[in-house]
């Protein structure tokens, strides 16, 4: 039997001249934050397979004003070394999750859309087209490697 010990806590204090941790900004439509959520709280899967460890990012939009949303978003994607994206049949109906994925290309920080199963139509967004792999961390692996 194997056992890993996951510890959870504060990376180390070196970590920024190191670059060992990636921050990944994780974004989504309202109705699809359960799937954020899933993803973000499971990254110790993808820590037991490799080093360097992952920072997964968030944002919870009732935070602040719009305009103070706008800006403090956009600066913790200027700053990610990644977006994933989690895309469903909503995602290109909320315009404020096609905000996030216009900011994180424009800002020329790589992404990649996550499908979870609910867009039997195809729908995605422009932006994604092209970049989308599938919800597991098999796949998540190929893109945060490129990272």
């Amino acid at each position: 039997m194997i056992v890993h010990k996951v510890v959870v806590g504060k990376p180390p204090k070196d970590r920024a001249v190191k670059r060992e941790h990636k921050k990944i900004y994780v974004g989504c439509a309202g109705s699809d934050i359960r799937y954020r959520d899933m993803l973000v709280n499971f990254r110790h899967r993808w820590e037991f397979y490799t080093n360097p460890t992952i920072d997964f990012l968030t944002f919870d939009r009732s935070r602040a004003g719009e305009k103070d949303q706008n800006q403090a978003l956009e600066k913790i994607i200027r700053e990610s070394d990644g977006v994933m994206f989690i895309v469903s049949a909503d995602t290109a109906k909320d315009s404020w999750a096609v905000w996030e994925i216009d900011c994180a290309v424009s800002n020329d920080v790589p992404i990649v859309g996550v499908d979870i199963g609910k867009n039997p139509e195809g729908r995605i967004p422009e932006k994604l087209v092209g970049k989308m792999t599938r919800y597991g961390w098999e796949w998540f692996a190929d893109f945060i490697n490129r990272l």
